[in-house]
């Protein structure tokens, strides 16, 4: 069997074994569908056992039911919050949370929010564009 390249699935970036993608949670089960829908998209393009899909509270699985279930040999763990800018949670309970789960044989990195990146605040920006009717 070749290698992963070769079978099409891209490798994660930098050293990460596995990513988290980490949504808020809320107890309304249609809030979580746009999550579960780019989860399954992501898993897709770099395999299921690269990616999983957590919510940080009101929502099932935890983001400590998600590091629970990674296998021994996942080392490198990056979480990647689907939030739009940094507030309490991001600067107090998310890496709280990571610091309780943090162990000898397994580093846990929190990234920016992906309201951090350039490209969707441009998408943001075109967003609000389209409504205005200016493109």
């Amino acid at each position: 069997m070749g290698n992963r390249e070769t079978l099409g699935i891209k490798m994660l970036r930098k050293e990460y074994d596995h990513i988290i993608l980490l949504a808020h949670g809320s107890p309304d089960p249609l809030w979580k569908l746009p999550f579960e829908s780019l989860y399954h998209q992501v898993a897709q393009t770099y395999g299921e056992g690269n990616v999983s899909l957590a919510y940080m509270e009101l929502t099932s699985p935890s983001l400590e039911d998600v590091v629970g279930m990674l296998g021994a040999e996942t080392r490198n763990v990056a979480v990647l919050p689907l939030f739009l800018a940094v507030g309490r949670h991001l600067r107090h309970d998310v890496p709280a949370q990571i610091a309780t789960l943090q162990k000898d044989d397994l580093h846990i990195e929190l990234l920016p929010p992906i309201g951090d990146d350039a490209l969707v605040k441009q998408a943001m920006q075109t967003v609000v564009a389209n409504h205005l009717g200016k493109v």
